[in-house]
């Protein structure tokens, strides 16, 4: 099974870099790395495309570029998509689990399990307990998260119609129709998020903020607002 691996622009250059080089195994290994660009070129541009398969050029937005990504070649060949964010690192072995996962399970699609990784003041026990609160709702919600590293067989991902453009969030909306193909796989072996420069109290009531979102669109409601998604850092 061949998978495209889609990033959307950091603007981190020496942690977007790392992030990339950490994915160097899985491109030897067959698979495909895209780069959604936001356009805004930046000092990284030409080391991004030495250490990706592809940059494809999109207007910001998460969503939008998630889905311009998914028309590239690389993707258009692949046959499973995972989608990344900002700040999160998939294991090292996460190909060879997304493939066994979803030669085994009927459901097209899955995430990982998280870790918050320590880069700031935020405690270990915030750490602990932002993981936690993130796998447990979407353990029981079935609604995940773009962190969560959402992955999904190409043919379900069209048969979807990719991503909501204006959906808030995208990736809980996504969801919730993907739920409908059938419940989420879980990978327990976590991605690594970063928590960025935030302390605990910041990282914390940002979860909150972030599990209403998912317990909203578990219950059926469907926050909308115009315009591109909001472009959320972690």
């Amino acid at each position: 099974m061949r998978l495209a691996i889609i990033i959307p622009p950091d603007r981190d250059g020496a942690a977007f870099e790392d992030r990339l080089l950490s994915l160097a195994p899985m491109r030897r290994r067959g698979h495909r790395v895209v780069v959604a660009d936001d356009i805004r070129r930046n000092a990284w541009a030409h080391r991004t495309q030495e250490l990706a398969d592809r940059v494809v050029g999109s207007a910001p937005g998460w969503a939008r570029q998630m889905n311009a990504a998914s028309r590239a070649p690389e993707a258009e060949s692949a046959d499973a998509l995972v989608f990344l964010t900002e700040g999160v690192r998939l294991p090292p072995q996460a190909d060879r689990a997304i493939a066994r996962a979803l030669a085994n399970s009927a459901s097209p699609w899955g995430r990982f399990d998280i870790c918050y990784q320590r880069e700031s003041a935020s405690s270990d026990l915030a750490l602990r307990l932002a993981s936690a609160i993130a796998n447990g709702l979407a353990q029981a919600t079935g609604i995940c998260t773009r962190d969560q590293a959402i992955f999904v067989t190409r043919g379900a991902f069209l048969a979807l119609g990719g991503f909501a453009v204006g959906a808030v969030p995208a990736d809980n909306e996504f969801s919730q129709r993907a739920r409908t193909l059938g419940a989420p796989i879980v990978l327990h072996e976590p991605a690594l998020v970063s928590a960025g420069a935030r302390d605990w109290r910041s990282l914390l009531r940002d979860r909150t903020r972030q599990e209403l979102l998912r317990l909203a669109f578990a219950v059926g409601l469907s926050p909308q607002e115009p315009g591109p998604l909001p472009h959320r850092s972690h």
